[in-house]
């Protein structure tokens, strides 16, 4: 995620006051990091007060997580009647809205369960899922979560794509994260400098437009083109169903980057894929191809299409290093 941020020595209170009949009460919500960016449909840039928690598998609980939600879904109205808060890190715009954001760090790299269906899903007879209802959010606000399998997922695209600058196939600079002009949404700002939104981070895939890619080469002491221009697709799916890839399939048709003649390549960055993804991924584009007729230079354009399961990157950390912190 392309974004500016704010690291915090110590931990920053957003602060708010209550008045009563006879006395005043404050209240304090830490928050530990301040990340920010513009996002390209809104206009406007978005704060993100963020709550960094680390954790072992059997730390991850529901008690845990719903008191952090809690906390920190407080830190949105405060911060903005919190002098401290604002005097930090507004940036002078009254273009901006703030949000919450807790990042969930499993660092012994051992949950394995699904974070919202744990958490979230409510099943008869169950009392022990967080009721959504129980934040307090006002109308509008929004608090946002990266839970372990999205920081894999990230950790995993960050890995992938510095092989592939190793390689020579992917730039170190120029390059842009894909946001579609919308009938509702246009976008704003320099291509460039567009961030990968907390929407995208979590969403099915992230696409990413790149250019040629050159490096000098001393043998023979001029630049070389080592990759040529493209798009690259990082899919967070399962693959399960060939749907998932339909779907993709048509959108990339639909914003014409099929038609581009350029290399595309999905890369399946989910830790928990499909066994026969690979299979699901080449029947959706047969699929695709029966759907335009076995039109010859369609097919040509299809089959084009790289498509490869990458190996994902977990990190998990020393126990007796984190101890000692």
């Amino acid at each position: 995620m392309k974004v500016e941020k704010h690291k915090i020595k110590k931990r920053t209170k957003a602060e708010s006051t209550e008045i009563g009949p006879t006395k005043t009460l404050k209240h304090t919500h830490p928050v530990d990091v301040i990340f920010h960016y513009i996002d390209p449909y809104l206009g406007k840039r978005i704060y993100f007060n963020t709550d960094l928690k680390s954790y072992q598998k059997k730390s991850i609980s529901t008690t845990q997580i719903r008191t952090s939600l809690q906390s920190l879904a407080k830190t949105i109205e405060c911060a903005k009647v919190s002098k401290e808060w604002m005097g930090r890190y507004h940036l002078n715009t009254d273009n901006y809205e703030i949000r919450a954001l807790l990042f969930t760090y499993n660092h012994d790299n051992q949950y394995d369960k699904e974070f919202y269906k744990t958490f979230f899903h409510k099943e008869k007879g169950n009392t022990q899922k967080i009721n959504t209802d129980s934040i307090p959010l006002a109308k509008g606000q929004q608090l946002h979560i990266i839970e372990p399998a999205i920081i894999n997922y990230m950790q995993t695209i960050l890995t992938d794509t510095s092989q592939l600058h190793l390689e020579g196939s992917f730039p170190e600079k120029k390059y842009n994260f894909y946001y579609p002009e919308l009938h509702l949404h246009k976008t704003f700002g320099k291509e460039s400098e567009r961030p990968a939104t907390i929407e995208m981070i979590c969403g099915p895939f992230i696409i990413i437009e790149h250019g040629e890619v050159k490096k000098h080469c001393e043998e023979k002491d001029k630049t070389v083109i080592t990759g040529e221009k493209g798009v690259l697709i990082y899919f967070n799916g399962k693959g399960t169903q060939s749907n998932e890839f339909l779907y993709l399939l048509d959108m990339l048709s639909k914003y014409q980057i099929l038609d581009r003649g350029e290399l595309i390549r999905i890369r399946a960055a989910n830790s928990d894929y499909d066994p026969d993804i690979i299979s699901k991924c080449e029947s959706a584009v047969s699929q695709y191809i029966h759907g335009w007729g076995f039109d010859k230079e369609k097919e040509t354009k299809r089959n084009s299409i790289q498509f490869e399961v990458i190996e994902t990157t977990n990190k998990n950390f020393s126990k007796t290093v984190i101890g000692w912190k």
